[in-house]
């Protein structure tokens, strides 16, 4: 296994939202399925951008999201998701990357939520974003203990009624 999948396993496995499976060894699609519903979660603090900077504050926002995907290059291979779905969430992953590029990498010039919400980012995402999220939840989400052909779709997560799917 590669060490990237090994360091993914790692830090899937130990999210708070995931519960490990009842066997030791977890199979490469359960993994794909942890990871498309945190994929699904972090499109949605972009979509919700207003309230994820609120809760976690901008810099915390950038880092939950890319706590799912790279900081350069494509996102991480997923078996769980469809051609449309990976497209969708690539689309949202590019423009993360730009918009983090505006960042100060220097902790003594941060730049203030007022000034990242002016330059226009967070409103030219969300929508791209929510369309990611909708054309997820056309599925639904996994099951984070056993492996599923297909997602199943009540499990609880509270998403906002303008997310369900059409």
């Amino acid at each position: 296994m590669g060490g990237w999948l090994q360091r993914l396993k790692a830090v899937v496995g130990g999210h708070p939202r995931v519960r490990r499976a009842p066997c030791e060894d977890v199979s490469q699609m359960l993994m794909d399925q942890r990871l498309r519903n945190r994929v699904m979660e972090a499109l949605h603090g972009v979509a919700d951008w207003q309230n994820s900077i609120k809760n976690v504050g901008l810099y915390e926002h950038f880092e939950t999201f890319f706590g799912w995907f790279p900081y350069e290059g494509k996102p991480y291979p997923n078996e769980a998701m469809t051609g449309e779905e990976q497209g969708a969430a690539a689309h949202v992953h590019a423009l993360m990357i730009e918009a983090y590029s505006l960042l100060p990498a220097c902790p003594m010039d941060y730049m203030t939520e007022t000034e990242y919400v002016a330059t226009g980012w967070p409103e030219r995402m969300a929508p791209i974003a929510e369309q990611a999220v909708r054309i997820m939840l056309k599925r639904g989400r996994f099951s984070e203990d056993v492996e599923e052909e297909l997602p199943t779709t009540s499990d609880g997560w509270p998403w906002d009624d303008r997310f369900k799917a059409a």
